[in-house]
């Protein structure tokens, strides 16, 4: 959200505070686990306006953001991808899966770096 938003001054979010607020996420059918979360608010929370962001976010998502002063579904990873955004976590049960991309062929370099994060996991 812009960081001049009223809901930027909270540490965490409850989904009442999105009530009323414009959120932009990727468009229908563009990614199973999003289209579950907006079939749930479209269901359970009528209040929030979904808007489609279109498949990818990109410079002109985040700044359409910034200037329309709406809010935008993202990872905690992106936090400081603008410089008039900020990222704050949401009081809910949805989660999404992150991974990492890679060469289909990579290198032994990428191959151990793998490795080392798949043994990380395992031990857990």
């Amino acid at each position: 959200m812009p960081k001049t938003h009223p809901l930027a001054k909270k540490k965490r979010l409850e989904i009442t505070d999105l009530y009323h607020e414009r959120l932009l996420c990727v468009s229908d059918g563009d990614c199973l686990n999003i289209d579950d979360f907006r079939k749930d608010v479209q269901t359970l929370y009528p209040q929030i306006i979904l808007e489609d962001a279109g498949y990818f976010y990109d410079l002109d998502t985040f700044n359409r953001c910034e200037e329309q002063g709406c809010l935008l579904l993202t990872l905690d990873v992106w936090d400081h991808i603008h410089p008039f955004l900020i990222t704050l976590p949401v009081s809910w049960h949805y989660q999404m899966p992150y991974g990492l991309l890679y060469q289909k062929n990579p290198s032994k370099q990428v191959k151990a770096c793998l490795k080392e994060i798949e043994k990380y996991y395992k031990d857990r």
